[in-house]
């Protein structure tokens, strides 16, 4: 998937992925892993919906498996678990796979934050 507002973190890359941009636009941390199946389902729905925000919410991708770090900081015990970032700090969080109109609802509420 070709778009600068969807990319794959790293522990090393979390300041400038995340905690710089989410100054100006929310950024979504989708902390997943690839044995998880319920990830599968909910990665692609992820990239869809924030692809059709048209740069007005970032995504940041980071698998458990190889940066553990910064997922281990969030006290992340159960995956999939979305946190949504404003200002360096997590103001937002869900895990597990919802339903679509559920995951549009919590982006939209991240959102209205930089309204």
């Amino acid at each position: 998937m070709n778009n600068e507002n969807i990319i794959d973190g790293t522990d090393a890359s979390f300041v400038k992925d995340v905690v710089e941009p989410s100054a100006d636009i929310p950024v979504l941390v989708d902390f997943w892993a690839p044995w998880c199946g319920p990830c599968k389902t909910l990665k692609p729905m992820l990239e869809r919906l924030v692809a059709e925000q048209d740069g007005k919410v970032k995504l940041v991708k980071v698998n458990t498996e190889d940066h553990p770090g910064i997922a281990g900081q969030l006290r992340v015990m159960a995956i999939p678990m979305v946190f949504a970032f404003k200002d360096g700090k997590p103001v937002d969080a869900f895990k597990g796979a919802l339903p679509e109109s559920k995951v549009t609802e919590f982006i939209e509420k991240q959102k209205a934050l930089f309204a």
